[in-house]
């Protein structure tokens, strides 16, 4: 029985949960992995942005001024274009998550003015959060798994901003077997 009993821990302790914050954090927030976060990245842009190169960040940011909140990401990068990404894995559901998003991206855009005089022409680079979540929206298609979220007109459809993006991914709304697995995404 007892040797039985250490095969269990054994086996238990050679996997890493990755949508825990440690278990995302080993396996993709360190310099030996970023292959992987970088395979990762260009899996969810699509095409539509890719990413040769990065570099890891502080992800802890202080708040503005003496009494504001400070921000901790799960994980911060910087793409090679100067594109910082944040990416958030999030198991538990939370009531405000968009908003707590929003203020994420909202803290590093607003970091990037030049501070103390003028000449500064509001040139702003981009800024991405990733949201991997271990829960649904309330409010989203039940078969829509991945969000590609972007600032646009509401009437033409047309992008207004490409410096500003989000992309959730709602995990137990994906359900597809192994057989089934098409793109590079639905491999990851």
């Amino acid at each position: 029985m007892k040797k039985l009993q250490e095969m269990d821990t054994l086996y238990l302790g050679r996997y890493i949960d990755p949508i825990t914050d440690f278990g995302f954090k080993r396996l993709f927030g360190s310099e030996p992995n970023k292959d992987l976060l970088i395979d990762f990245l260009n899996a969810i842009f699509d095409g539509h942005k890719h990413i040769v190169d990065l570099t890891y960040n502080n992800n802890e940011h202080p708040g503005a001024v003496k009494n504001s909140r400070e921000v901790i990401f799960d994980l911060l990068c910087t793409g090679d274009k100067g594109e910082q990404i944040i990416i958030e894995v999030q198991k538990v559901k939370q009531q405000y998550f968009r908003d707590r998003c929003v203020f994420y991206t909202s803290s590093l855009i607003c970091d990037q003015a030049i501070k103390g005089g003028p000449g500064w022409d509001y040139r702003l680079n981009e800024v991405w959060l990733i949201g991997i979540m271990d829960f649904c929206f309330d409010d989203s298609n039940a078969d829509h798994y991945l969000h590609d979220i972007c600032i646009a007109d509401i009437e033409t459809r047309e992008q207004f901003y490409d410096k500003l993006g989000y992309v959730f991914i709602e995990l137990p709304k994906f359900r597809k077997q192994e057989s089934e697995l098409e793109s590079v995404m639905d491999k990851w």
